[in-house]
């Protein structure tokens, strides 16, 4: 299960809003809704503060591989804030890459309109 996922059914599970939690961690609620829906990822003070309000383990928030694999708490940890780093990295590229297209077109459009 994706950390989006498991964020939304430990609030489900509270009977909280989106909204209750976002002013609970000081984000927008639109900013906690990106989490919910993998959009964008809490960084680890986000997460600490999460486990805090749902009473969950942090480790409970990473998937479920991940977790199986590192009995050890430290370097599992280590190795969750890696992946989740990996996983921010892969999606701001794919955000940087679409706004250079977006702004190849808007360059394209406007020689256009000179012409």
């Amino acid at each position: 299960m994706k950390i989006g996922n498991k964020i939304k059914s430990f609030r489900v599970e509270r009977g909280l809003s989106t909204g209750q939690v976002a002013d609970k961690i000081r984000v927008s609620e639109s900013t906690y809704r990106r989490y919910e829906s993998d959009k964008s990822f809490p960084d680890l003070q986000i997460i600490h503060q999460l486990a805090d309000i749902f009473e969950k383990p942090i480790m409970d928030f990473f998937p479920d591989a991940m977790n199986q694999t590192n009995n050890n708490q430290s370097g599992g940890i280590a190795l969750v804030y890696c992946s989740t780093i990996n996983q921010l990295s892969e999606k701001l590229v794919e955000q940087f890459e679409a706004r250079l297209n977006e702004k190849d077109e808007l360059i394209e459009l406007l020689k256009k309109k000179l012409d």
